[in-house]
């Protein structure tokens, strides 16, 4: 499936605010359409979504990282918030998690 099919499929989930096609297209996305669907699933903040975004919050690729903590703090529940502040007590890259930082405190605001 290439990238526009896979955003347009994303959009129509967000508009159904059904997480379960974008987690699907999750199984085999590449890095953009893995950040793309982090996106969407922060927008959805359904129980599933919230369990996906989770599961990339210690993802291998730090751009993944940095979306899933994004779309966490955009569902911003305290379970997320304090999911975000856990991951932050571990992250070992300095980069990630200055921007991390950086997200938790625009978010808290």
């Amino acid at each position: 499936m290439n990238d526009d099919k896979a955003l347009s499929k994303m959009q129509k989930a967000v508009a159904k605010k059904k997480s379960g096609p974008i987690i699907d297209l999750m199984k085999k996305a590449d890095k953009e359409v893995l950040i793309k669907a982090l996106e969407a699933l922060g927008q959805i903040g359904d129980e599933d979504a919230t369990n996906r975004i989770t599961h990339f919050l210690d993802y291998e690729d730090k751009d993944v990282r940095i979306a899933a903590c994004h779309a966490a703090l955009v569902i911003n529940t305290e379970y997320m918030k304090t999911r975000v502040r856990y991951q932050l007590s571990k992250e070992t890259d300095p980069d990630v998690k200055r921007k991390m930082q950086e997200i938790f405190q625009k978010a808290n605001g």
